[in-house]
């Protein structure tokens, strides 16, 4: 019997439940809503696929999935591409709930969600598939260098958007705050989960 172990970060638990009790209950409810339909994704392609995901594992800046047993990386690529697709999916089939603020909430932040995984970014979906183009035709070795540098290019660049939007709109701490965040966990050699 195959068991699969879920893991909370206590941090991610503790700033979730003091988000939950202030006013905006209803967009946090609406982000779980996002992340668990994300997540759903990737797992029903593994089940699809026959991967074994051993865990599931949530933390500050998102979730990630254990796996093993993947034997392509064709297969590789679409398990993290059922991820933003289903995102995108969820926001279509949510679209015509959108004059209620949870649904808007709900469908705005599952296409978020979907785009910012797309990006080639070491870890995130967008750039696991990358990663999977490259190590197909250049090899390991070759894909995990040029990924690093991609990472760091497109991370910079979400950090000068962000610095952007809050020289320039007044808004976007949050976006500053978010890409600083990604930016220094990519120097320390972190996992980036999202």
């Amino acid at each position: 019997m195959r068991h699969t172990r879920l893991q909370i970060d206590p941090v991610a638990l503790a700033v979730s439940i003091g988000l939950l009790l202030t006013e905006r209950a209803g967009t946090v409810c609406a982000l779980g809503l996002a992340v668990a339909v994300h997540e759903a994704g990737h797992l029903l392609a593994a089940k699809w696929m026959n991967i074994r995901v051993e865990k599931v594992a949530f933390g500050l800046l998102g979730a990630r999935i254990g796996i093993s047993g993947v034997q392509s990386y064709q297969k590789e690529a679409l398990l993290a591409a059922a991820g933003p697709a289903t995102s995108f999916l969820c926001a279509i089939l949510l679209a015509p709930l959108f004059k209620m603020h949870f649904f808007a909430a709900a469908c705005a932040l599952s296409l978020i969600l979907g785009c910012l995984n797309l990006l080639p970014v070491q870890t995130f979906d967008g750039g696991r598939v990358l990663h999977c183009l490259l190590a197909g035709r250049f090899g390991e070795t070759v894909a995990g260098r040029w990924m690093r540098w991609i990472s760091f290019g497109f991370l910079t660049l979400l950090w000068l958007f962000s610095v952007y939007l809050l020289l320039r709109a007044g808004s976007g701490i949050s976006w500053l705050g978010f890409s600083a965040t990604l930016l220094c966990h990519f120097f320390d050699g972190e996992q980036l989960d999202f």
